[in-house]
């Protein structure tokens, strides 16, 4: 980096203070140079900034550049959203929301830009020629640069905060624009999305420079842009100091990855304003701030007031609706001053705790919640209106009426879709320090606590709070504000966390981060309520609701993990929210899984080269990468909608009427395998039928050590005795591995009776097995008999803790419509529980002394198994069929509580399965 010639004290003091920064920065990284009243003051009239970068004395008193620093600069204060128009034009709607395109002070600066990548940051060269073109916006690791990386939890970067490497990704982005610059005009250049840190030029000249990914930054650039031909250049850095505060359990996605767009406007116009509802008898009333510097005018619903500048005024309309999710009314507010207007979508509500319960409107509600990234599968953190209103109709489909922006504020318009369609929204600024708790190598709750004590972090902690709270204020969906995600709770949130009380009186504040804390933090007065991910339903009681001394109002940010085959949990949590007013609701983590689409099927970490990744634990959504509902969803929306039990009711049972005159069978005497099974001379068999003891689920993965230490996928039936009879075969036998003492004991006879067949399973677990997947068995039968019908629960896949959102009835599907390909991670998936009869269309069916799970498909347990993507499965040359006595539930333990007892397999059982053919 080229330092220019001068001392440090000097350089410092260069770099002005703008509105949004607190004078602690300064005093952070220059305390042993220049007056702090000096450098704290609010110097407006600085066009750009005169050094290529700003240069600080960091902690341990080298050098720093700006970016790693936690400062913005040049930028305009935090504001709310809104875009204006010009008082004569014709606003539109698109998605049941303003259209901000037909604002004629809108000029949109998306679409293609050049791009050069370099290796470091010195690398960057203002004059340089731009060889390569990428859309805008849009993440550089969707279009070739770089490579793509998931992480959960572990900061990409070596953790000596706030410092980042040298081998820092750089991207120098270009485009051109013509301006028709008229005097008595300001411009202002908004990117509302880009990570981590970048700096602006305009026309050659560094306007500034800014970070928070999640969040807008706004640049006067009236001083530098011309008539005619204007040229912008940004260079953004992947990593940099915000890289300590930004750790969201996501793919590291990097680039201008939000909108950007410039906006004309008079040179006296409104700056900000805020809005608050309440009611008084059935007048809705609104209190509107006006902190702009001119007087506004102020019409809604016919009302129509003058609010002088830094003033309030207080207007209401008759009659009016409440805002709720099930009816989100909304109320047109139009703002007037300077030529222009602005459009203002108010819903009158109020949000209060009385007591331990959390109302709205006065009256409690139940957050029905999912967790939400900006994700899709095309083109990662960057996404479309298009792609955020289906989100939220679909959401609406099944029954959600919460979203908690997981780990960062959405794109804006999101929460303009959530007041339309009425989704209320716990809000969640862009703050996560996860890695700090692993930077031993393994989890460490006392390095976590560290980085949230140390105020290193309150300039940028606090500045992310502030964004937070001024650009979403005026939302009506929002009705909790989030401190931020996994990141413990100290010092460094106090500032911001302070701003926001002292601001809004209205909402409440939510932070798990407590339960991670010092003790002395868990009943802080900046916290409105008691907050946890996946307890069990007894923590919930021993912690909350039988605890005398907690009175505060409780809910489940993160619950019931939908990895995979998942969310067998979700009914019995409901169970007890429903029950308790004290339980404000929940949130299911996550709303869809995190993949990238590709030729070769969806991809998650490690598939890109990555040589530190998480694996899949990135599609752990309720829906697929494309928005493909999942049995998950189905269990959700059933439960959402106040089913928390399934069907009690009974089917009619088909009687089966055989038609086979003979039956012959072949078993191999050494396995207990049965080999052939020959209906008046044609085989009925494509694959053996064998024991079957092995699955794989998302689920169980917390599982695969303890069946490794088993050896489960080794393990093999061995025989101690065969009785073969004039119609049969008897065994007795046990399931053992090389090495190991038998994890099961079984006896297993084939009893033929003219046209049926009776296959009787004994087992025993051993008393060292602690979890078990399942026992039954396994066959493969000819392609062409891929038509079945069942009588259990379905259409959709059902298991023991999961068959809520199913009917008890006869069903009749295919093995290619059964099988859930849904599934990023290919793994055990549609079986159907508490089974009474089983038919495979024109070959056999099944009935038993108790009730059994079944699936018919196209893939063995095996291939579910074993396969790591679903583009990977081979076709099999047969259908196959599972028969289970017992298959443990789904449960989400992939991050969730462990399975309940109850939903475990018996440790013993019997079960007599008659085929009739």
């Amino acid at each position: 980096m080229s330092i220019p010639d001068q001392s440090v004290k000097s350089r410092i003091e260069k770099i002005t203070r703008d509105e949004n920064l607190g004078c602690n920065a300064f005093r952070r990284y220059s305390k042993a140079n220049g007056t702090l009243s000096e450098m704290a003051e609010k110097i407006r009239d600085s066009v750009a900034l005169d050094l290529r970068e700003a240069i600080f004395l960091s902690e341990d008193g080298r050098e720093a550049p700006a970016h790693e620093t936690f400062l913005r600069y040049g930028t305009e204060p935090h504001r709310s959203y809104y875009v204006p128009f010009a008082e004569n034009d014709t606003p539109t709607t698109l998605h049941g929301i303003l259209d901000r395109r037909s604002s004629s002070r809108f000029l949109s600066l998306d679409g293609i830009w050049q791009i050069r990548q370099h290796a470091h940051v010195e690398d960057f060269d203002l004059n340089e020629a731009l060889d390569a073109e990428i859309p805008v916006p849009s993440c550089v690791q969707m279009h070739g640069y770089d490579r793509i990386q998931y992480l959960n939890a572990r900061y990409p970067i070596p953790a000596i905060p706030p410092h980042v490497p040298y081998e820092n990704p750089t991207w120098h982005y270009r485009r051109f624009f013509d301006l028709e610059k008229k005097a008595g005009e300001r411009y202002y250049l908004n990117f509302e999305g880009v990570d981590s840190f970048f700096y602006l030029y305009v026309n050659g000249v560094c306007k500034g420079y800014s970070q928070i990914s999640h969040a807008t930054s706004e640049f006067d650039v009236t001083e530098l842009v011309v008539n005619g031909e204007n040229r912008i250049d940004v260079q953004v850095l992947k990593w940099s100091a915000a890289t300590y505060l930004e750790c969201q359990d996501k793919f590291r996605f990097s680039g201008i990855f939000r909108n950007i767009y410039l906006l004309r406007r008079p040179e006296k116009h409104i700056t900000d304003y805020s809005v608050e509802t309440d009611f008084e008898g059935t007048f809705g009333v609104l209190r509107f701030y006006n902190a702009s510097d001119l007087t506004v005018r102020c019409v809604l619903e016919g009302e129509e007031t003058e609010v002088l500048p830094r003033d309030l005024a207080t207007l209401r309309v008759p009659n009016a609706h409440p805002w709720t999710a099930e009816n989100p009314a909304l109320y047109t507010l139009r703002l007037y001053a300077g030529g222009e207007m602005i459009e203002e979508q108010v819903g009158f509500r109020t949000v209060k705790i009385e007591g331990c319960v959390f109302k709205l409107n006065g009256q409690p509600i139940k957050l029905k919640g999912v967790n939400r990234h900006d994700f899709s599968c095309d083109t990662g953190a960057t996404v479309s209106l298009d792609d955020m209103a289906r989100d939220i109709r679909l959401m609406k489909e099944l029954n959600v009426n919460a979203v908690r922006t997981s780990h960062y504020p959405n794109a804006p318009e999101f929460y303009q879709l959530c007041d339309r369609f009425g989704i209320y929204v716990m809000d969640e600024a862009d703050v996560e320090m996860h890695g700090a708790s692993k930077i031993s190598g393994a989890s460490n709750r006392a390095d976590w606590s560290e980085y949230a004590e140390n105020e290193l972090f309150t300039l940028g902690i606090g500045d992310r709070h502030r964004a937070l709270y001024e650009r979403d204020k005026n939302r009506p969906s929002v009705i909790i504000w989030s401190l931020g995600n996994e990141s413990s709770f100290g010092k460094a949130f106090f500032e911001g966390a302070r701003y926001i009380r002292a601001k809004d009186s209205t909402r409440p504040i939510h932070y798990e981060g407590v339960q991670k804390s010092d003790p002395q933090y868990y009943n802080s007065e900046l916290v409105d309520m008691v907050s946890m991910m996946y307890p069990s339903i007894e923590t919930i009681r021993e912690k909350v609701l039988d605890n005398p001394e907690e009175n505060r109002p409780f809910v489940l940010c993160e619950y019931t993990h939908a990895m995979g085959n998942s969310c067998g949990d979700i009914a019995a949590y409901w169970d007890l929210i429903y029950q308790n007013e004290q339980m404000m609701g929940a949130f299911v983590w996550e709303w869809a899984d995190h993949a990238i689409r590709t030729e070769r099927g969806f991809l998650y970490g490690g598939d890109f080269g990555e040589d530190v990744h998480d694996g899949n634990f990135c599609a752990d959504g309720l829906l697929t990468p494309d928005r493909r509902i999942k049995s998950a969803a189905l269990e959700m929306q059933a439960v959402y909608g106040g089913k928390i039990k399934p069907d009690a009711t009974e089917a009619d049972l088909p009687t089966p009427v055989g038609k086979a005159e003979r039956v012959e069978i072949v078993a191999d005497e050494h396995t207990g395998d049965l080999l052939s099974i020959k209906v008046d001379g044609r085989e009925v068999l494509a694959a053996p039928m064998h024991l079957n003891f092995t699955r794989y689920t998302d689920n169980d993965r917390k599982l695969v050590a303890e069946w490794e230490r088993y050896r489960l996928s080794h393990t093999k039936p061995h025989i101690f005795s065969c009785e073969r009879t004039d119609n049969g075969y008897s065994f007795v036998g046990a399931l053992a591995a090389n090495t190991l003492a038998p994890v099961v004991a079984f006896k297993l006879a084939y009893t033929v009776h003219q046209n049926k067949l009776d296959v009787t399973l004994q087992y025993s677990l051993a008393d060292f097995v602690e979890h078990f997947p399942r026992i039954g068995v396994e066959f493969g039968v000819d392609r062409a008999f891929s038509r079945f019908a069942y009588v259990g629960y379905g259409p959709c896949e059902s298991y023991v803790d999961k068959c809520v959102a199913a009917s008890y009835a006869y069903h009749e599907s295919t093995a290619e419509d059964n099988y859930e390909d849904g599934y990023v991670r290919p793994q055990e998936s549609g079986s159907h529980h508490a089974c009474r009869y089983l038919a495979v269309k024109d070959l056999f069916a099944v009935t038993a002394e108790a009730a059994f799970s079944c699936s018919v498909n196209p893939y063995t347990t095996a291939q579910l198994r074993d396969t790591k993507h679903h583009g990977e499965l081979t076709e099999s040359p047969f259908v196959n069929v599972c028969i289970d006595l017992a298959m443990r539930g789904v449960g989400s333990a992939s991050c969730g509580p462990v399975l309940d007892e109850c939903y475990e397999i018996p440790r013993k059982g019997k079960n007599t399965l008659r085929f009739v053919f």
